[in-house]
């Protein structure tokens, strides 16, 4: 009981901590300072940080046994396509603004790369399998 409380405590001074910086990264956003990337990759750590121990806690053994695998294994898959049509988007956006043939030729060179990224690592794994 006293452990539920800790977390429900400890996950709501959390939710405002975050909450307060992020409102002072949209007062930076809108004053137009200089230096956000790196405020965009302090809080892409805060919040992987934040989803990784909402899902596995403090309990490493969870990660490790079958039904973390399963986890692990169907979200990579999942995200693996969210990502890749992500990137899709935005190579599709970013050449119907910039009106060229290609748009960015980074975006379409991540979009290539993403979209044969799966097919190959499922091909090694699946030689490594029929290996053993």
């Amino acid at each position: 009981m006293k452990n539920i409380k800790l977390k429900v405590i400890g996950s709501i001074v959390l939710s405002i901590v975050t909450l307060f910086f992020l409102g002072l990264y949209v007062v930076d956003f809108l004053n137009d300072s200089e230096g956000q990337t790196a405020d965009i990759l302090i809080w892409v750590v805060i919040i992987l940080t934040f989803f990784n121990s909402a899902t596995w806690g403090s309990d490493s053994k969870t990660q490790k046994d079958e039904m973390g695998q399963q986890i692990k294994n169907k979200s990579g898959k999942i995200s693996y396509y969210i990502l890749t049509v992500f990137v899709f988007v935005l190579w599709f956006v970013y050449s119907q603004i910039n009106e060229s043939d290609l748009g960015s030729i980074f975006l379409l060179s991540a979009f290539c790369i993403g979209v044969i990224t799966f097919p190959i690592v499922q091909f090694l794994v699946a030689r490594r399998f029929m290996k053993d």
